[in-house]
């Protein structure tokens, strides 16, 4: 009877072994498709961000094929900022438009500057008070947007005029700025 237990030992070591190796086998399988699900996900996520960043080189290399239109465009738009911060010269501006547009300025008023040192320029607020007639008022208005010096526009007011002919009166609440001299 001894012989028939020692081989049915043998047989259940070797079936408890083959099961323990099963078990050992499909834990090994389940923990490498969870680390290979891990790593897809992270292939996918370098995907995306290789596609960003391929999207920045894309708008890098496109502003550095048009650095030249950048730079001739900020020269022109450096002139329209003067250096100096003279009230004159924005009086004899507006003088100046008054006279090409046929146009009276009878009060510009300058309010407190302010000055914005990360981007380089200090803005002068101002309110124009501006008579004439309605094709003169819009090309002014026209030419301030599109002029060569830099006035913002904030709000515009319009009446009728007091005087004997129809003209109309804008009320203009404006900016214009100048660059921070660095000394």
């Amino acid at each position: 009877m001894a012989l028939n237990l020692a081989p049915s030992r043998k047989a259940l070591l070797i079936t408890a072994l083959a099961v323990v190796a099963v078990i050992v086998g499909l834990a090994l399988i389940y923990l490498q498709a969870y680390s290979l699900r891990g790593l897809n996900a992270e292939v996918e996520n370098e995907k995306i961000a290789l596609a960003q960043s391929e999207a920045i080189l894309i708008k890098r290399l496109e502003h550095q094929k048009n650095a030249l239109v950048y730079q001739e465009n900020y020269a022109k738009l450096k002139l329209m900022i003067p250096d100096n911060p003279e009230e004159e010269e924005i009086l004899r501006y507006f003088a100046y438009l008054a006279e090409e547009y046929d146009l009276s300025v009878p009060e510009i008023r300058f309010r407190e500057r302010v000055a914005n040192e990360e981007q380089g320029y200090i803005r002068m607020p101002l309110e124009i008070t501006i008579e004439g007639r309605y094709r003169e008022l819009v090309a002014l208005l026209d030419h301030l947007n599109r002029g060569e010096r830099a006035v913002r526009i904030n709000t515009i007011g319009i009446t009728l005029s007091s005087g004997e002919t129809a003209q109309l009166r804008i009320v203009v609440s404006a900016s214009a700025f100048h660059g921070i001299n660095v000394q």
